[in-house]
């Protein structure tokens, strides 16, 4: 895919004000760890996660995704097209229905002529959703949109320590929800919109897209259960990754060192590691969140970008390529010339 008109004229993320260090997780599993044999520290030491964000107790993911997305107003403004389309991309949903897409455009006040909806698409959801409406932008439909992720990790970590707790437990059962207590919580916002309303230069370049199905139950979840194969879907993501990267350069006519910055979806320490070195990313062009995070789904990448942008290590008129991966399995990969 290739993209002419497309820009990323602001983005903005809210963090989440309650701090839940892995420490105190493993003291609550501290009966479990004890009788499986495990040390102290073993849950940082296997995934490299210190710490995530918990937002307050009811505080929905529609909340999260309203919050971001008027933080960005708040700093950046809206384009005087206005916004023809809200797209919400969390991995977690308030309701069946309605879609949190409408939640967030009723908050903001959006009119009759924005459309709205969600896109599901696990940790991928947020990419998926810039590749829509960037196709809505460049075929002339719309000018101007709005993609929000907001996710919340509090229900489902605290039902996994509650169903580690119970009694027979194994040292299996501990693995296969052991990803689990890596996910954060975060709000994302972007603001895409065409050429013509653009004030910056963040080019949306395109990218490539591919999936392998074929592994789509390693990693089944639901709002207070993930149970994940975590050793297969790390080998068999970042083998779908291989080829999305290598079809991403191919599309855009890059190269690994032409690229200022990867933006890696945030996962954990064993996962960044594979995928830096299986595709031979120079380590210190790929920021690391994850240990004051987590794993923050469908928020990761765009967080990643942000932050990036905030600490100077993408400037203007630097490449950067946004990388990410989600269960199903799917991986997404978007260069953007900053």
């Amino acid at each position: 895919m290739r993209y002419q008109r497309v820009h990323i004229e602001a983005i903005a993320y809210a963090l989440p004000p309650i701090e839940v260090t892995t420490l105190s997780l493993e003291r609550m599993l501290g009966p479990l760890l004890r009788r499986l044999g495990l040390a102290d520290g073993v849950l940082e030491a296997l995934t490299g996660v210190a710490a995530r964000r918990f937002w307050p107790d009811g505080f929905l993911n529609s909340d999260a995704a309203t919050l971001a997305a008027r933080t960005l107003v708040e700093r950046h403004g809206l384009p005087a097209c206005g916004v023809q389309a809200l797209v919400s991309t969390s991995v977690g949903k308030d309701y069946l229905e309605p879609p949190i897409a409408s939640l967030v455009a009723g908050d903001l006040g959006l009119g009759a002529d924005c459309l709205n909806f969600d896109v599901g698409h696990a940790c991928l959801g947020f990419m998926t959703g810039m590749t829509a409406v960037a196709n809505l932008i460049e075929l002339g439909q719309i000018d101007a949109a709005l993609v929000v992720a907001g996710e919340g990790s509090r229900t489902v970590t605290q039902g996994t320590l509650r169903r580690l707790l119970q009694p027979g437990v194994d040292f299996r059962t501990f693995s296969e929800h052991l990803a689990t207590l890596t996910l954060g919580s975060m709000a994302v916002a972007a603001l895409l919109v065409h050429e013509r309303h653009a004030t910056v230069g963040h080019r949306l370049l395109g990218g490539a897209t591919r999936a392998s199905p074929r592994h789509s139950r390693l990693c089944l979840g639901t709002a207070n259960e993930m149970k994940t194969e975590a050793a297969t879907l790390l080998r068999a993501g970042v083998d779908l990754a291989e080829g999305t990267y290598a079809a991403a350069l191919a599309e855009l006519g890059l190269s690994t060192e032409k690229i200022a910055e990867f933006a890696l979806h945030q996962v954990g320490r064993a996962n960044h590691d594979a995928l830096t070195q299986r595709l031979g990313l120079p380590p210190d062009r790929a920021l690391r969140l994850y240990a004051e995070y987590g794993n923050v789904g469908a928020a990761g990448v765009p967080f990643t970008l942000a932050s990036a942008v905030e600490r100077g290590r993408v400037r203007d008129g630097d490449l950067a390529l946004l990388c990410g991966i989600g269960s199903g399995l799917n991986c997404t990969m978007l260069g953007v010339q900053w």
